[in-house]
Order: C-alpha cells, then structure tokens, then sequence
C-alpha cells in the first residue's frame, strides 16, 4: 500500500522559540549544518515518499527564500496559508489541491521533531491504514513528562486527557502519522486535526507504539538547545539521530561556525548573546 504524499507542517509562529524565534522560522533553526527543514525533507524521502508538501505562513518569504538558495525548490511543493488554518486546515487545504483531490495515503510530520523505530512498525501502520481514517505514532513517556496522554484500546485510539499530574506511565501522540484521504469529508478554513482528520469519536482511528524508538524533540528553546549539545556527545553520533544526521551530511562543516565549546542553553535562548547570520542558505547562529 503506497504512501503518496507527505506534509511537513512548517507554518508555526515560533513562539517557543525565544527572540530568535521571531526572526528566524523555526523550521529553518540548524541541526548542525543542515536546517530541520532539510532534514524533514530527507526524512521523508528515506520513507520512500517523493511528494512532499510543506504549508508555510508566519515568515513565509524566508523560508522560500532557504528553498531556493539550497536548491529544494524542486523537491517540495509550498502551500502557503492566510490565515494559519491550524493542523486540520493545513491537511484540508492540501488535499483539496486539485493533483490530490481527496484521494490517496498521507504522511503528516511535525517540522520540529524526529521519531525513529523498527521498520517492522512502519509495516504495521501501513497495514492498519486500509482499514482505519489514521494510523497514528504513540511513544511511551515516563508520568512525570509534560504531554497529553492518549488513552488507547486494542490499538485504537478512543480518547485524549489534557495534560494533568499522572501516576503512571503513559502514551502520548508523537506528531507522526498516517493518514488516508479517500472519502474524508472536506472541511474548508481553520480546523483542529483532531476535529475534522482524526476524530476518534467518530471514526476508526488506530495507535501504535513501538517498544524500541527514538524521539528527538526541538520543538522550544530550551529542547532545542539541550538535543543540539546532546549531539555533540560522540555516543549520540551512533544513535538513529546520529546515523540519520551523518548520511545527509548534518555534520560536515567547521563547528566553530556553529558553537563553541562554552556556549550555554541559556545564551541560546537570549536574543543579545548571538547574532543571525546567513551562509549558503543555511541559518548559523554565531557567537558574539
């Protein structure tokens, strides 16, 4: 069963991202000498989809302007949204394109985050998919994080408690999923993607978790600036992150472009410690 299309969501405000967050798309923040943008792409061109959308609005002009100069224009197909639709509006408003037209298999990939498993599990949710709206990627996190847990019964996906203090270990949703776009009920404007994509009270929609994973997160400052130092760690270059990074050439470069050894998550996180800097394209955020 093919999976058609992909949809990098790219059309956050970067809120969470501090002073540079205003300046600078979050999808275009660098992991090394690559952006998450590229990476993003890479990703899911690694899962054997060649059409790939992204859907663009706070900072449109950059991000298009990243496309050109790193030569991506031709790999992606921009959808840009006035006003910013939410994650159900974004995936209406590609599947109504006229080259999709509600039909055919999606995958959605939030642009700031990375989960890695066995390909055995990408099998299983691709065969889930025939007969689900959505496959959706749980992983297992410890009582004390900070998410949404998803309440799930015989793989599917039957309810959703607001983040509260939990006394167990818990699935959350982890931005990654497949869905299918045939018969979905077009919903035109601003929609919530459990609302009008995935609406597990109404439909069929299917969770699973694999036991073995990773979950890289750069979705804040402070995240952002604690993974990017945790890669440093030679270890980590030999994790899936590490591999992933390493065959699309993240890590060739000088990094004394990138940080140097005495920089902080702190200094990342304020506007007057460093300066934005464009090289080839690429955003580089230089001590100053």
């Amino acid at each position: 069963m093919p999976i058609d299309y992909a949809l990098i969501l790219s059309a956050g405000m970067g809120t969470r991202m501090g002073e540079i967050g205003k300046k600078i798309p979050k999808v275009l923040w660098p992991i090394y000498f690559k952006s998450l943008l590229e990476l993003q792409i890479r990703y899911c061109q690694e899962m054997g989809i060649r059409q790939i959308y992204i859907n663009t609005h706070y900072l449109h002009s950059e991000i298009m302007s990243f496309l050109g100069d790193a030569g991506l224009g031709s790999a992606v197909t921009v959808l840009h949204e006035y006003p910013l639709l939410d994650s159900g509006g974004a995936i209406h408003n590609l599947a109504v394109q006229p080259e999709v037209n509600y039909k055919g298999n999606l995958l959605m990939v939030n642009g700031d985050q990375f989960l890695f498993f066995e390909k055995k599990f990408w099998e299983e949710a691709v065969d889930k998919l025939k007969n689900s709206r959505a496959v959706l990627f749980g992983i297992k996190v410890q009582k004390y994080a900070d998410y949404n847990e998803t309440v799930i019964a015989k793989n599917r996906l039957i309810d959703i408690q607001k983040n509260t203090k939990k006394d167990h270990d818990y699935i959350t949703y982890s931005g990654l999923g497949l869905l299918r776009l045939n018969d979905l009920p077009p919903v035109p404007g601003i929609s919530r993607f459990f609302d009008t994509v995935a609406n597990y009270k109404a439909e069929s929609i299917s969770m699973i978790a694999p036991d073995n994973f990773e979950y890289w997160d750069f979705g804040t400052s402070e995240i952002y600036s604690r993974n990017i130092f945790k890669l440093r760690n030679k270890n980590e270059r030999e994790s899936e992150m590490g591999r992933f990074m390493e065959r699309n050439g993240a890590f060739k470069g000088d990094e004394k472009l990138f940080l140097d050894g005495s920089a902080s998550a702190i200094d990342i996180e304020c506007s007057g410690s460093f300066r934005e800097n464009t090289i080839h394209g690429k955003g580089i955020f230089q001590k100053i």
